[in-house]
C-alpha cells in the first residue's frame, strides 16, 4: 500500500517538475523574441521600412505575439506576449518589454546608449 502512495506521490512531483520547466521555458522565449523584434524592428527603420512590421513579423516567427510598438525614430521599444497551454483550467502568460537602438545611437545630453562591459 505504501509502495502505491509513494509511487503516485513521485508522478505528481514529475508532473508539477514538467510544468515549471515549461512555464520558465515560455518566459525565456517570450524574452528573446522580444529582444530579436526590437532589433528586426530598429534595423527596419534604418532602412527606410516599417520598423514595426518588421518587429512583429519577427514575433510572429518565434510564437510570440507583439503587443505594443512603438519607434521613435530609428529606436524600437516593443511588448511581446506568450502563453502557455491550457493546464487544469489555466493559461500562463507572459509579457515582455524590449528596446533597441542603433549603435550610434545617443541619449539627451550626449550620454552615448552603448553599454561598455568591465572586466
Amino acid at each position: 500500500m505504501h509502495a502505491l502512495w509513494v509511487a503516485t506521490l513521485l508522478c505528481v512531483v514529475a508532473i508539477v517538475m514538467a510544468q515549471v520547466a515549461t512555464v520558465i521555458r515560455v518566459k525565456h522565449q517570450v524574452a528573446s523574441a522580444a529582444d530579436l523584434a526590437a532589433l528586426a524592428g530598429s534595423r527596419a527603420s534604418l532602412a527606410g521600412d516599417d520598423g514595426c512590421d518588421a518587429a512583429r513579423t519577427v514575433a510572429r516567427h518565434n510564437d510570440a505575439r507583439l503587443v505594443r510598438c512603438r519607434m521613435d525614430l530609428d529606436v524600437a521599444t516593443v511588448t511581446a506576449r506568450m502563453q502557455t497551454s491550457r493546464w487544469w483550467g489555466h493559461r500562463w502568460a507572459f509579457e515582455v518589454d524590449a528596446r533597441a537602438a542603433p549603435d550610434f545611437y545617443e541619449v539627451a545630453g550626449g550620454a552615448s546608449a552603448r553599454i561598455a562591459s568591465s572586466s
